[in-house]
């Protein structure tokens, strides 16, 4: 920052501080969160020198927290943390991303509380920008402390306090209480305003058709308009506002060429403020949580906070997310949040709906919005905290790459983008012509930042930058001279000395040499797999009506389960085009009835079936598919690969309904299937076969259960209701035991598989969690046992698999019963599902 930061200090009236004092929570600052975290998947990026970004969610023992923070580093000089508000016009409510943007902040968090009536609204707290008391309300905290501000003082110290200001206007006989400086609301009462605000009343008198404004120079009011009158704010002086119907009854008395004096009184003096802005209730103080004040929403919201470190060097702004996916914060969990990101002192800002980040990543040309606004879109707030990055655009440092495509298939290109990076972050447009490409692993062609593989397999693509370091000076080296014998002749000797003096004196010979150029690198890795089926976004569609028209969207999907969209390159034949024609991916009706469509692309069809009013539905063919190259057949060798027998449920729910002697048989000959062939046999279903077998295995118990063993990584989740409502501690369980294990293969037995789990947020959790393995190169495997049915899909690196139960719903044996084989070898893996 440009002003120097010392501490956080607290200013607080006295009442407050007793209370404080009364109701603090015993206990050190790690207050244990009312919802507990199980596990966190983070990511951090620095947005610019000393600002880093992070996004963190939080699986609890109440549901998911996606918390949004940025960190600023107060100490540095170029960095300015500021309120802004919409710069189109004074007043305006705007999103935070519009308002950030317009004044150009790389990163930033709505703000204040404001009216949320109308297109038009102030701030209820004090705004300074930069030593300039910009707006500041009178009617807040005068009765009971319920709005906090954070105050930079001119001194470096970091104040947050409930702030109070009066103002008013008098000309010795007669004295107004004015409602503002420069707040714009409702206009009921006269308020004070300058150039801070505006430099005419020109937008106010649109939206307001009565004003009479007082025109002050020099302590002095030289001008009184007429009602509705437009006019100009003096550069040295200010005007004073308000509505006729105010002037006629109760200003009167006041007439130009009177003396006038403007008293302003307030918490911290404005004139040794230099930054303030206005929030909610205090958050923290000293480092401890502060009492709620009643305009904080009790339970679980989305919330928006600003606090500060103990040292005063570290800015922390954050948002939790609410009322969706995420399950926002209590007033006592937003304090322990912030408490853990370094904040000592800290107070809300503006919540709920208003709950705004947007930050200007290096994927980023414009700050974008980061969380998700729990009314699904941005709300249009009166203010932002915003921070900014002074210094100009440098020379680059280093550069960085960034893969659009990070998993393509052979016909489809990969997309790449190189930049540069000054000192600061700032970001550095670079072009195809700057730098040399070079992909490593796959064959292929380059055509500017595209990269087209001609050849499969995982690969690296390197980016070069040749840096033009300048030149340098340089003293060329003299040769060596062979010292000459004195003369005896002393009649020269004062001459020569002369000589001599005069020659070291004179100036070295120097030349220019070019300075070695430097070579800047950065990497991105990629993938290209074979296309191994089609899949659409819905394959069967219906038309009301001739006329009518529909779109297909096809995804190919490679070998590992990464999509690419293929809509625009896939080619499209209707079966009956005299149901119906296609144009691009678009289906026409030309008649009622029914047909299908063939999608082709990269070797496979899958079919998309259109019925177009109430005909009957035809059937449409099968779609292909390359088979995984994980499956084949699975015999057990002693050849010290591991070799791993799976079952799924064995038990029945209510065996009495079953002949004993045909439960016992049907459940030993499936025992009997899971035990030979296998060095460990894992039962993964509720089962009720409790004697010993001859080798290891993991049983269902309806609970966690983990074993590694020759690479391998066996778990046992239970997740009948999802992970969450089943035992949220199993998260931290399985991340902990994975990684300490680090094995190449991941093969987790669950009773439910991911899509079927109540939540969907929580499906998505836990997929991205399993990704983790998969970028590290790692094979995954989630094994579920329910229903009476074999399937199998690849999605994103992850093989899932079902295992179908033993026994109908009705009692009687299922004769789709199978187990899962598998053989593990290092990293190759070879899975057979066999029935049994």
């Amino acid at each position: 920052m440009k002003k120097k930061f010392y501490a956080v200090k607290r200013i607080l009236a006295a009442v407050l501080t007793a209370s404080i004092i009364c109701s603090a929570v015993a206990g050190s600052v790690a207050t244990v969160f009312a919802a507990q975290a199980v596990y966190e998947q983070k990511t951090t990026e620095t947005l610019t020198r000393g600002v880093t970004y992070e996004e963190n969610s939080r699986m609890t023992t109440n549901g998911i927290q996606n918390i949004y923070v940025v960190k600023v580093d107060l100490t540095e000089s170029t960095l300015e943390l500021k309120e802004v508000e919409s710069k189109t016009e004074y007043g305006l409510k705007e999103t935070t991303q519009k308002i950030l943007t317009d004044n150009g902040a790389i990163a930033g968090v709505n703000s204040d509380f404001f009216g949320m009536a109308g297109k038009y609204s102030a701030g209820f707290g004090p705004v300074v920008r930069d030593g300039q008391r910009v707006s500041a309300g009178t009617s807040v905290n005068h009765d009971k402390n319920q709005y906090g501000s954070y105050v930079l003082d001119k001194n470096g110290n970091s104040v947050f306090t409930y702030f109070k200001t009066t103002a008013k206007f008098t000309n010795g006989t007669r004295t107004m209480d004015l409602a503002s400086i420069n707040k714009v609301t409702s206009m009921v009462f006269p308020i004070y305003f300058d150039k801070q605000a505006a430099s005419s009343t020109a937008d106010l008198d649109k939206r307001f058709g009565d004003l009479v404004k007082f025109v002050v120079q020099n302590n002095t009011i030289t001008y009184i308009s007429g009602s509705g009158e437009t006019v100009n704010v003096p550069d040295d002086g200010y005007l004073i506002v308000m509505n006729n119907n105010y002037y006629t009854k109760d200003a009167w008395g006041y007439k130009v060429g009177d003396n006038v004096s403007m008293q302003v009184t307030s918490t911290i003096d404005f004139d040794q403020i230099d930054t303030a802005f206005g929030g909610g209730g205090l958050l923290l103080l000293k480092g401890q949580e502060a009492p709620a004040t009643n305009i904080v929403a009790a339970g679980r919201q989305p919330r928006t906070a600003f606090g500060v470190s103990q040292d005063g060097k570290t800015a922390i702004l954050m948002v939790v997310d609410g009322r969706g996916e995420s399950i926002g914060a209590t007033h006592a969990e937003m304090a322990a949040l912030m408490r853990s990101y370094g904040a000592y002192e800290a107070l809300h800002l503006d919540g709920g709906g208003s709950s705004t980040m947007v930050a200007k990543t290096v994927d980023d040309t414009v700050p974008q919005l980061k969380n998700v606004p729990s009314d699904q879109a941005q709300r249009k707030v009166i203010a932002s905290v915003g921070v900014f990055q002074n210094a100009p655009m440098g020379e680059i440092e280093e550069i960085g790459i960034t893969n659009e495509n990070e998993h393509t298939q052979p016909g489809k290109p990969a997309e790449f983008k190189v930049y540069g990076l000054d000192a600061y972050k700032n970001k550095i447009p670079l072009s195809p012509a700057d730098v040399t490409l070079e992909a490593n692993g796959v064959a292929g062609n380059w055509n500017g930042f595209t990269f087209s593989p001609t050849t499969i397999g995982e690969y690296t693509v390197t980016a070069t930058y040749t840096k033009n370091m300048g030149t340098s000076v340089v003293t060329p080296q003299v040769p060596e001279q062979t010292e000459e014998e004195p003369m005896e002749n002393t009649e020269n000797e004062e001459e020569n000395t002369e000589e001599n003096t005069e020659t070291e004196e004179q100036p070295q010979e120097t030349e220019t040499q070019p300075v070695q150029p430097q070579m800047l690198t950065a990497t991105a890795n990629a993938t290209c797999y074979p296309t191994a089926r089609l899949g659409v976004a819905n394959n069967d569609i219906k038309i009301k009506d001739v006329g009518q028209y529909a779109k297909i969207y096809v995804t190919a999907y490679d070998t590992q389960g990464f999509g690419r969209a293929v809509t625009n390159d896939a080619t499209y034949t209707v079966a009956n085009p005299a149901i119906g024609t296609m144009s691009g991916n678009v289906f026409t009706a030309k008649s009622k009835g029914s047909t299908y469509v063939k999608c082709s692309w990269g070797g496979h069809d899958t079919y998309v079936v259109v019925t177009v009013g109430k005909a009957p539905k035809v059937s449409a063919p099968s779609s292909t598919a390359t088979p995984d190259q994980m499956k084949g057949i699975v015999e057990k060798q002693n050849d010290g690969a591991l070799y791993l027998n799976i079952t799924g449920q064995i038990s029945y729910g209510n065996p009495s309904k079953i002949d004993g002697a045909t439960y016992q048989a049907q459940r030993n000959r499936v025992r009997a299937a899971a035990d030979s062939g296998a060095d460990v046999t894992v039962y993964g279903g509720p089962c009720d076969v409790y004697t010993p077998t001859v080798q290891d295995s993991l049983t269902w118990n309806g609970s966690y259960g983990f074993m590694s063993k020759k690479g391998a990584s066996i778990v046992l989740l239970a997740a009948s209701k999802g992970i969450r409502a089943t035992d949220p501690s199993q998260y931290g369980r399985l991340a902990m035991d994975l990684d300490a294990a680090n094995d190449d293969n991941i093969i987790i037995v669950t009773d439910l598989t991911p899509s079927d789990y109540p939540s969907a947020a929580e499906a998505n959790y836990f997929r991205a969690m399993l990704h983790k393995y998969v970028a590290q190169g790692k094979n995954v495997f989630v094994i579920s046992g329910t229903g009476t049915a074999y399937w199998a899909s690849v999605k994103d690196g992850v093989r899932y698999i079902n295992l179908p139960d033993l026994w109908r719903p009705d009692g009687t044996p299922n004769g789709n019963v199978c187990m899962l084989k598998l053989r593990i070898d290092g990293k190759t893996v070879t899975y057979q599902p066999v029935k049994i």
